[in-house]
């Protein structure tokens, strides 16, 4: 009895022991396969990504065969606007659209597509040239640029214009006569430092007297006639020196006009490129000189220089001789009686120059007007044109998709593909629309501002110098 129950527990040790070994080594063949699953995992994912997402762009009807996962769409990079808008045209944009070819190419796509996929293939095939809009909008320059040359300061003369101001004061003995309780000498010294105080800030002057030594005798005829001295030379914005190097000229002797006039050849700048001298005297020449034949030589000079008389309280014979003077000169007399009227015909020269401002003011606020106009005018033209392609692309589109809805295919996702083509529409609608409208109102803005900047340089410089010229 004992021996009989060793072996039933023997068989029993046997048995379980046999089961022990079978499961162990059926846990040992699944940790095989999962290691070799894990090990081709990667070759197969290396493989997948060897297709690049791009190889079929340039076939309108490619071989989808799944949906892109949904996960994964969330991982890529979002398109710009402008990215979206900046891709090459579909095959059947602009004047290469043709129904009939179109609906073949539809024939081709497959029926299984999702509503993103049938987007894209139409796409393909209808959507329009955005480019040239796109990067119109992309760099467009909104600035207004008005750039004319300015006067400054007082003025200041174009770069390219090299001007020279001759004055010659007649300092003879007759400048001592008075007129209303002032000598002439004093009249004519007040009026030329309020003309040079006015003139182009980067203009040469050169201020020259005659007469100036000797007496009015005839002993003393040589040495008066002789006497001419340039008392200042100097820029236009040194003018301030004037009134020291006047304070040492009295009047004195005889009036060598001729002498004087000879002497401005040596005053002017070979380099300059205008020159203008204005002789104020109150008597004719008394040396025995030529002042209308110097005259005439300086007016056809290499430099041309316009003779200008301002005669200061002469008699009728004098102004005849005077005028002259100034005829051969290619410039003009004007005749004065006392210092006020002296200070206007000076004042005169010197309101053409204002002018400058003048007309500086009215070009640049038209140029900014033209400007701003013009760049208006050229961002409606690309939004209207551009909005005009999206009315254009979405008719087409539509067409397509009423041509694939005929076709009976139960699951063609007709609803869901209306609206995303709807939404094409307005958002390249949109786009043309708010870009346009923002590159509009900078435009605007900017030439608004240039208009109102030079409005107000103008202006400013404009009242100033009416108040100068009116002292």
């Amino acid at each position: 009895m004992i021996r009989s129950s060793l072996f039933i527990l023997i068989a029993v040790i046997v048995f379980l022991a046999g089961c022990s070994h079978e499961q162990d080594k059926n846990v040992l063949t699944n940790q095989d396969a999962s290691e070799s699953i894990q090990k081709e995992e990667p070759e197969n994912n290396n493989s997948n990504n060897h297709n690049s997402p791009d190889s079929n762009l340039n076939e309108p009807h490619s071989e989808i065969q799944n949906p892109p996962d949904s996960n994964h769409n969330e991982t890529q990079t979002s398109l710009t606007d402008e990215e979206i808008l900046l891709k090459p045209p579909g095959r059947f944009a602009g004047s290469n659209y043709d129904e009939q070819k179109v609906q073949a190419a539809l024939d081709q796509l497959p029926s299984n597509l999702t509503t993103d996929q049938y987007k894209d293939e139409l796409l393909l095939l209808l959507a329009e040239d955005y480019r040239p809009y796109v990067t119109n909008f992309m760099n467009f320059d909104t600035e207004i640029s008005v750039n004319n040359e300015r006067p400054e300061g007082k003025i200041t003369l174009p770069v390219n214009r090299n001007l020279h101001i001759s004055i010659l004061l007649d300092a003879s003995g007759s400048m001592k006569a008075q007129i209303n309780g002032k000598s002439k000498m004093d009249s004519a010294k007040e009026a030329i430092q309020t003309f040079a105080d006015k003139l182009p800030n980067n203009a040469e002057v050169s201020l020259r007297v005659y007469g100036h030594k000797g007496t009015g005798d005839q002993k003393d005829k040589r040495v008066s006639c002789d006497s001419t001295e340039e008392i200042f030379h100097g820029q236009g914005d040194q003018t301030n020196q004037i009134k020291t190097a006047l304070q040492k000229v009295e009047p004195a002797g005889w009036t060598p006009i001729a002498n004087a006039l000879q002497s401005v050849k040596k005053d002017i700048n070979p380099e300059t490129t205008d020159s203008v001298v204005y002789v104020v005297s109150d008597g004719i020449e008394t040396c025995g000189g030529k002042p209308a034949q110097v005259a005439q030589e300086l007016h056809q000079s290499e430099v041309k220089t316009i003779v200008n008389i301002v005669g200061f309280d002469v008699d009728n014979e004098g102004q005849k001789l005077l005028r002259q003077i100034a005829a051969s000169g290619g410039g003009e007399f004007m005749s004065v009686n006392n210092d006020e009227a002296l200070k206007n015909v000076l004042n005169k020269a010197y309101e053409q120059l204002r002018g400058e401002w003048t007309r500086w003011k009215e070009k640049g606020e038209g140029d900014a007007n033209k400007q701003k106009e013009q760049k208006q005018g050229e961002i409606n033209r690309a939004r209207e044109t551009m909005q005009g392609l999206a009315n254009k692309e979405n008719s087409h589109l539509l067409a397509a998709l009423n041509y694939l809805k005929s076709k009976d295919n139960q699951e063609f996702p007709n609803t869901e593909l209306l609206k995303k083509v709807n939404e094409r529409k307005s958002f390249a609608w949109g786009y043309a629309r708010d870009t346009g409208k923002r590159l509009y109102n900078a435009v605007s803005e900017n030439g608004i501002r240039v208009y109102g900047d030079i409005k107000e340089e103008g202006n400013k410089n404009i009242d100033d110098l009416t108040n100068k010229t009116n002292r």
